[in-house]
C-alpha cells in the first residue's frame, strides 16, 4: 500500500498480547551488530544516511531471479509504477518505494473467483548443481521483507499507535518450481481493520509482512523450513527441504476471505499440565485480516527475500552473532515461562525437540554456549578491522 504523507513511527512502547512475538531479522548493520527488537518496541535502529549501512552479514544470499509474476485486481497502480518485479531481486534496502506489488482484490472480484496476486522468486542456478540453494539448517533459513510500517497515531480509520500497518502474504517453497509447499500459518486478528488499519503482529505467525521495513528501518519476517517437515509434498518427496530453489509469495486480501491453517498448531489457551502434549490444537481455522482495501501499491509489497546463514549457536537469541548479556536478558525474561504466557519467547526454548517452555534443559544449553561467537560475525569483524 502506498502511504502518502509522513511515515508513522512508534514514539511509545505498546503492549502486544499475542503469542507469536518473534523479532524480525535485521537487514542492515552500520558498524555495530544491533539486533532487531521484538514487535511493539521503540528500540529500532534507524539509518538516515544510506551510505552508513551495509547488508547484514547474517545473510549469505538473495533472490537471483523471478518468474510467474501475476499481479491481480483492477483498483490499484493505475500508472504501472509498482509492477517491476526486478525490484524484488538483490539485498533489502529498507526503502518503502523499492517494491513490487501483488495487487489487491475488491469484494466483487473475490466473489467472482479472481485469484490473488503472486510472484515466484528463484535462488541459486538450477543449471549449476554446485550453486547454493536454500536448505533446512539450524535456526531460521530465510527472511521476507515487505514495506510494513509502524503506526504513530490512533485514528478512527483503524490505526492503533504502536501496531503495524501490514499487508500479508502466504509463503510457499519448491525444489523444482512446479510443486510447492505452503507454510502453515496462524492469524488471530478478530475482524476487519480498514484500508489503513493496523494489526497486532504477535497475533500472526508464518505469514510474510509482519515486521517493519520502511523509514530507514529494515527488518524481515523469518521462516524456518523445519515447519514444513510434515507437509505432504515434503513427505512424498516432491519438495526437498535441503534444496529449495523457489519461493512463491501469494497475497492475502485482508477482508477475511482466506483462512489460516491454525489447526496444525497448539492453542495456548488449551494448556493442561496433566496431559501428555500439554496443548490441544486450535479447534478451527481463522479468517485472516489485514489492511484492506488498499490502493496505490495495492496488497502485499515485496521488497526482498534473503537467505540466512545456518545458526551455530541457538543461544544467540537476538541473532547478533554472539551469545552475551543481551541474550541472557532475553532468556531471563522468558525463564520458566511457557507458550502463551506473557514473557515467553520461542527462541529461548533452546533444546531440540522444543517443549514450548523455557526450563532447566534450556539453561544448560545456554550456559554451554556462553560467549560463543558465530563464524559469520568473526569473518565480518575481521573484514571491518575490529571485533
Amino acid at each position: 500500500m502506498m502511504r502518502a504523507g509522513a511515515i508513522l513511527l512508534v514514539l511509545n512502547s505498546v503492549t502486544l498480547a499475542g503469542p507469536y512475538n518473534e523479532s524480525g531479522v535485521a537487514g542492515w548493520v552500520d558498524g555495530f551488530f544491533r539486533p532487531a527488537p521484538p514487535p511493539g518496541s521503540t528500540g529500532y535502529t534507524r539509518h538516515p544516511d544510506p551510505n552508513s549501512i551495509r547488508v547484514h552479514p547474517l545473510f549469505r544470499g538473495w533472490a537471483t531471479g523471478y518468474r510467474d509474476y501475476m499481479p491481480s485486481g483492477s483498483n490499484w497502480d493505475p500508472g504501472n509504477i509498482w509492477k517491476n518485479p526486478f525490484r524484488a531481486l538483490g539485498p533489502a534496502t529498507g526503502n518503502l518505494m523499492d517494491i513490487v506489488s501483488l495487487g489487491d482484490l475488491t469484494e466483487s472480484e473475490l466473489l467472482s473467483g479472481i485469484l490473488p496476486g503472486s510472484i515466484t522468486l528463484s535462488f541459486g542456478d538450477p543449471n549449476r548443481p554446485e550453486s547454493e540453494s536454500i536448505r533446512n539448517g539450524r535456526g531460521y533459513d530465510f527472511a521476507v521483507f515487505e514495506n510494513a510500517i509502524l503506526s504513530l497515531v490512533s485514528t478512527p480509520g483503524g490505526s492503533i499507535a504502536g501496531r503495524t500497518m501490514a499487508e500479508l502474504a502466504f509463503v510457499e517453497v519448491s525444489t523444482n518450481g512446479i510443486d510447492f509447499a505452503r507454510f502453515p500459518s496462524v492469524s488471530l486478528t478478530a475482524g476487519r481493520v480498514g484500508p489503513y488499519g493496523t494489526i497486532d503482529v504477535t497475533d500472526v505467525y508464518n505469514v510474510a509482512g509482519k515486521h517493519p521495513n520502511a523509514d530507514s528501518v529494515c527488518t524481515g519476517t523469518p521462516f524456518d523450513l523445519d515447519d514444513l517437515r510434515d507437509h505432504p509434498m515434503v513427505q512424498e518427496g516432491y519438495v526437498n527441504l535441503d534444496d529449495i530453489r523457489f519461493i512463491r509469495l501469494v497475497d492475502i486480501p485482508g477482508n477475511g476471505s482466506f483462512s489460516d491453517q491454525s489447526t496444525d498448531f497448539p492453542d495456548p489457551s488449551s494448556y493442561d499440565p496433566n496431559s501428555v502434549s500439554h496443548f490441544q490444537p486450535y479447534s478451527s481455522v481463522h479468517p485472516i485480516y489485514d489492511a484492506w482495501l488498499t490502493f496505490g501499491s495495492g496488497g502485499f509489497d515485496l521488497e526482498a527475500v534473503g537467505v540466512l546463514r545456518e545458526q551455530q549457536f541457538s543461544a544467540d537469541i537476538n541473532l547478533d552473532g554472539r551469545v552475551d548479556l543481551e541474550d541472557w536478558a532475553l532468556f531471563a525474561r522468558a525463564w520458566q515461562k511457557r507458550f502463551g504466557q506473557v514473557g515467553y519467547l520461542a527462541r529461548c526454548d533452546l533444546t531440540s525437540p522444543k517443549d514450548a517452555s523455557v526450563d532447566m534443559d534450556d539453561l544448560v544449553q545456554f550456559s554451554g554456549q556462553w560467549l560463543s561467537v558465530e563464524d559469520w560475525r568473526i569473518e565480518s569483524t575481521r573484514y571491518e578491522g575490529a571485533l
